[in-house]
């Protein structure tokens, strides 16, 4: 299901059941009507009423249903749109055939101007029917949701080394006797199509599918539809699985990081490199390293920081770096000398060069 714009699922609660799911069933039937907002708004339950004000019967997130015997003129269709959606209502149903043949449009443009989703209920369902199938949807996914949970907790210690990646193949059950190879996708817990994957699960603000490895390029395709980063392993065997588990969450920090998908090349970088430190291990490059070149640079009006940031970008390069800098290069030089005594980083030295390469991207981070 693709949300309107700022209607991100973004961490989402996978338990809950949301108006965007009730327009997926089959029966009992139903459909939007007027425009589409307030999709993804979490339903608790759901409440009948005729009345005109049934909003001291409400506690919020309600499916309230109508079927509109109280409300037959444009006031006090809006005042019963007021009234619910004051009470936090996630979404009106209106019922079909027994006032009306249609939703009326003063209703509809008074609760999506609230940001609330006007659904039409045909005749031939009844209320109890919307009722029942809320409830059933609402076990289902709490059941989802434990298993999820279950599935990342054995993940999660396979990842750190505290189960054999064996034991994901037993997880595969008969099925792993026909795979070879498996692959791993991780992404922040949002809706996204992962159907192929034989395990789902989810571990803190993360989800996990693990599947065959010859469904990754389907499973890329799919995982892109959802337009957010996320990050995946190369096909591996079950006796690597840790590896590739731990492979495709380092690959969703870069991913995080970068904007978009990253997969196995995005870690074999300098930048898949830097991207995977925590602010905890960048701490001592900007303590160490950038505090004291600005400090310096604040209090003497000189431009080491700036200076160093050159130099590394230019490879060490003296006469480039003065070009750039419009500044003779003996200048650069003596900067370089100043630059040494306060880091003890010499950005002329390649190795000194990628540390300080280090503390200007922690800057940032």
């Amino acid at each position: 299901m693709r949300y309107p714009a700022g209607e991100s699922p973004d961490l989402r609660d996978p338990s809950a059941v949301r108006v965007a799911d009730l327009l997926a069933w089959n029966e009992p039937r139903v459909a939007l009507v007027g425009e589409m907002v307030g999709l993804d708004r979490v339903i608790r339950w759901s409440l009948p009423s005729d009345l005109v004000d049934p909003s001291p019967y409400l506690r919020g997130d309600e499916l309230v249903l109508t079927a509109g015997i109280s409300i037959v003129d444009v006031a006090t269709q809006r005042k019963f749109v007021e009234s619910v959606c004051a009470a936090g209502a996630a979404v009106i149903g209106f019922a079909l055939g027994v006032v009306a043949d249609e939703v009326p449009p003063a209703l509809i443009g008074a609760a999506n101007a609230l940001g609330v989703a006007v659904l039409s209920i045909p005749a031939d369902v009844a209320f109890v029917e919307i009722t029942q199938r809320l409830a059933n949807e609402q076990n289902r996914h709490q059941l989802e949701a434990r298993e999820r949970s279950r599935v990342g907790a054995i993940v999660d210690m396979v990842r750190r080394g505290q189960a054999s990646s064996q034991v994901l193949k037993q997880e595969f059950g008969a099925r792993a006797e026909s795979i070879d190879t498996v692959g791993v996708v991780v992404a922040r817990r949002i809706a996204w199509p992962i159907d192929d994957a034989v395990l789902k699960g989810d571990i803190g603000q993360n989800a996990v599918a693990v599947f065959p490895g010859e469904k990754i390029a389907g499973m890329l395709s799919a995982a892109r539809e959802v337009g957010l980063p996320f990050g995946w392993s190369g096909p591996v065997g079950f006796d690597r699985a840790a590896t590739a588990v731990r492979e495709a969450f380092a690959a969703v920090e870069v991913s995080s990081r970068l904007g978009r998908a990253a997969g196995p090349r995005d870690l074999a970088t300098w930048h898949g490199l830097v991207h995977r430190l925590t602010p905890d291990q960048l701490a001592p490059f900007v303590d160490h390293v950038i505090a004291p070149l600005r400090e310096y640079d604040l209090r003497h009006r000189t431009q080491l920081l700036l200076t160093a940031e050159v130099l590394c970008h230019r490879d060490g390069a003296v006469p480039a770096a003065a070009a750039e800098l419009y500044v003779h290069e003996n200048t650069v030089r003596k900067r370089v000398v100043r630059i040494e005594g306060l880091t003890g980083l010499n950005p002329l030295n390649s190795l000194d060069r990628a540390a300080l390469l280090v503390a200007l991207v922690g800057r940032h981070a």
